[in-house]
């Protein structure tokens, strides 16, 4: 095992794929949608800090968006949090799209990691991962029919 926490998950959402990218291409949404963030603080040019819950307690990685395209959001971490996330944003043949998450991570501090690992980091990443989806496409999906 490489120490690393990573998840991938899918979701299909009846939503043009332009609007789904540019909501989730602004981190100033990820409160709406990607459960166990509790705070969101812009630090400017694409870069936030995030307060997020998590099993060994809250943690408040910085973010910074490395691109911001019509198909692709992708973000590294720093500070508490290593690693990164994208989602990726493909059309469908019925005018929706296909989303799909990945995201890598671990905590810089080495006896942190090791906690979280113990406590199921991994699979408390994913649940959250799989929820955080599921949110996305109820909250775009009730948007479209609102």
């Amino acid at each position: 095992m490489s120490g690393k926490g990573s998840v991938a998950i899918e979701e299909r959402i009846a939503v043009p794929p332009e609007t789904v990218a540019a909501f989730v291409g602004d981190f100033r949404n990820a409160e709406q949608w990607m459960v166990g963030v509790e705070g969101i603080e812009p630090l400017g040019d694409d870069a936030y800090k995030l307060t997020i819950e998590s099993p060994i307690g809250k943690v408040h990685p910085e973010v910074r968006v490395l691109e911001h395209s019509p198909t692709t959001v992708r973000w590294v971490y720093a500070s508490a949090v290593e690693g990164g996330g994208r989602v990726d944003v493909v059309p469908d043949a019925n005018g929706g799209c296909r989303v799909s998450y990945e995201g890598e991570f671990h905590l810089k501090s080495g006896l942190l990691d090791r906690a979280a690992r113990l406590v199921g980091a991994e699979g408390f990443a994913r649940k959250n991962g799989e929820r955080s989806l599921f949110r996305l496409k109820h909250l775009m999906e009730a948007r479209r029919l609102g």
